[in-house]
């Protein structure tokens, strides 16, 4: 008998958890799939529909523009000049001018018959002629022409009649109110081809269930384009009281949708039959794409059932034996596994988080070891023989040439330069002391050079009085000017400068020197962008690389060579809006 602590540990089990959260949320999904495949069929056949009465409206536009076109060049004709006065000035002709007239009205029929490919024939009677003139004869008027309207089965609104031989035709006369008791000058007739008028429906769908007819309000002119005689049937040609109307229908048990449209120049109906197999056919693909996609649904939750420990609990299990490796300092773990899931991106993430970590240890080691260096030559600054001796020798100097005040100057000079070397321990200090002790380095400097030294300092903003900065990043880069730039040059010349640009301050030192080219230039650069720890350490680096690990990457210093080949050292330090906040306070 199973234990019913055992089946507790199977209801608290992660994987029944998950396939069960699976199937509930597989069921709203799925049940909306179904509501969105009922809305799409819905929107796809009102879509369909559209499309069909657009393209029957095309094709409906087609016919009733080409035949207003023709009405239009009918009225032009009947009212051409010389046709007018062939009509009513015939008596008074001679035979020759009666021939030419002839032949005129004969080529304007044959323009008129040309302007248009749904045109078959063109007749014109003239009954005070009495003759009747068609493209290639001139003929006695026929004694019953006027009764030929009267022989036509029906005759629209539009003034469209149909002939005995179920063709289209189009009258009109010359003056067009006729006056009672009177014949009118001129007739003309136009017959259109049914051939023609079909050629034009020739680019509808075109299928075995498809079909279209043109006809009147009243059935009484037919004209199709179709295979099948069952859409010819009455029933199916009767037109409901308003149009345009689309509907389904049945014949014979077949389904199609019924389209009609009304051409309103020629008072004509459009009617279109499409089955609705060949129209709605993708219901029925969507049905079964519906079915396949439930039992894959059903598949893919017995798939997961089966593989989910696996999938999720192997991954688990090794991402937290790496994380026990960690903790018992064992910094070289990687997780090797190749997979293109979630757990790729978290094992991607903690070697990424290993290898950020071996690197802070790195660089901590790397800045313990420049401070280190920083300390050694702060030692050996303290203890510098060449400039204590020059002091000194200076003190001697004046001594004999200026009297007891300016040896009290030096030496308070002195006193205060090494005593901020030997007494400020602090690793940061405000920028208004580094400053102070600059000015301090350049008044024992001018001394030195006997006043033949020019120093040209900028005013310092406010905003660079209570920042605060690592020890003694100022004051190297006078000394380098000094020893560097301005060792052989007769009129030595200094600027600083100091300029505040929102969360950016930097300090600008530049001397006149001459003998730095970019070969030098180039290889001062080199060593500031190294990160090799045995590189040699010099001021400049020494300074440049405390002022990155104290402020950021974008910190530093940055090295132009000036036209006359002199160096301008750029102090620059970044700080964000935090920071500058606080350091403003």
């Amino acid at each position: 008998m199973e234990h019913p602590q055992g089946r507790g540990r199977i209801f608290r089990s992660i994987w029944l958890k998950v396939v069960v959260t699976f199937i509930l949320i597989l069921l709203p999904v799925y049940f909306l799939g179904a509501v969105i495949f009922h809305w799409a069929y819905q929107q796809m056949h009102q879509q369909i529909v559209r499309s069909q009465m657009a393209q029957l409206n095309l094709y409906a536009d087609t016919i009733d523009d080409e035949l207003s076109r023709i009405r239009l060049l009918e009225y032009h004709c009947i009212n051409d000049d010389d046709l007018v006065y062939l009509a009513n000035a015939y008596d008074i002709m001679d035979t020759f001018e009666r021939s030419q007239y002839m032949l005129r009205a004969q080529h304007r029929m044959q323009v008129m018959k040309n302007s248009s490919v749904c045109i078959d024939r063109v007749v014109l009677h003239l009954p005070h002629v009495g003759r009747s003139i068609d493209t290639r004869n001139v003929e006695p008027l026929a004694p019953d022409w006027r009764k030929q309207s009267d022989l036509l089965v029906c005759s629209p609104l539009s003034g469209l009649t149909m002939n005995a031989a179920h063709e289209l035709e189009m009258s009109i006369q010359y003056p067009i109110t006729q006056r009672e008791g009177r014949a009118p000058s001129l007739v003309m007739t136009l017959t259109l081809s049914n051939a023609e008028i079909r050629q034009l429906l020739q680019g509808f769908d075109s299928t075995q269930d498809t079909g279209l007819v043109l006809t009147s309000r009243d059935n009484c002119f037919v004209l199709e384009k179709t295979d099948h005689e069952l859409f010819l049937r009455p029933a199916l040609l009767a037109l409901p009281s308003q149009l345009p109307f689309t509907e389904e229908i049945t014949v014979d048990g077949r389904h199609f949708q019924r389209t009609g449209v009304l051409l309103p120049e020629s008072d004509l109906v459009l009617i279109s039959f499409s089955s609705t197999e060949y129209l709605f056919g993708f219901g029925r693909t969507y049905l079964m794409m519906l079915l396949c996609f439930s039992i894959i649904a059903i598949l893919a939750m017995g798939a997961f059932a089966f593989s989910v420990r696996h999938l999720i609990h192997k991954p688990i299990q090794t991402l937290v034996d790496s994380f026990k490796r960690m903790k018992s300092n064992d910094f070289e773990v990687r997780i090797h596994k190749k997979q293109n899931d979630e757990f790729a991106y978290l094992y991607e993430s903690f070697n990424g988080m290993m290898d950020h970590l071996q690197k802070l240890i790195g660089q901590v080691y790397e800045q313990q070891l420049l401070t280190q260096r920083a300390e050694l030559k702060q030692l050996q600054a303290q203890i510098n023989p060449h400039f204590l001796y020059n002091g000194f020798y200076n003190i001697y100097r004046m001594a004999q040439a200026e009297g007891s005040d300016k040896i009290a100057e030096f030496s308070q000079l002195l006193s205060e330069y090494y005593q901020y070397l030997t007494r400020n321990a602090a690793d940061v200090v405000t920028m208004q002391q580094e400053i102070r002790h600059a000015t301090t380095y350049l008044k024992i400097q001018q001394i030195r050079f006997s006043n033949r030294l020019t120093i040209h300092i900028g005013q310092v903003p406010a905003a660079f009085d209570l920042l605060m900065v690592p020890r003694l990043i100022l004051q190297p880069l006078l000394e380098n000017a000094f020893e560097h730039g301005l060792k052989n040059v007769l009129e030595p010349e200094l600027f600083i400068t100091f300029e505040k640009q929102n969360n950016i301050w930097l300090i600008q030192v530049e001397d006149n020197g001459a003998e730095l080219d970019e070969f030098e230039l180039d290889a001062l650069q080199k060593k500031l962008s190294s990160t090799d720890a045995k590189l040699e350490t010099t001021a400049l680096i020494n300074i440049h690389r405390r002022l990155r690990y104290h402020f950021g990457p974008e910190s530093g210093l940055r090295l132009i060579r000036t036209p006359a080949g002199g160096l301008r050292v750029q102090l620059r330090i970044v700080k964000g809006e935090q920071d500058v906040s606080t350091s403003d306070c």
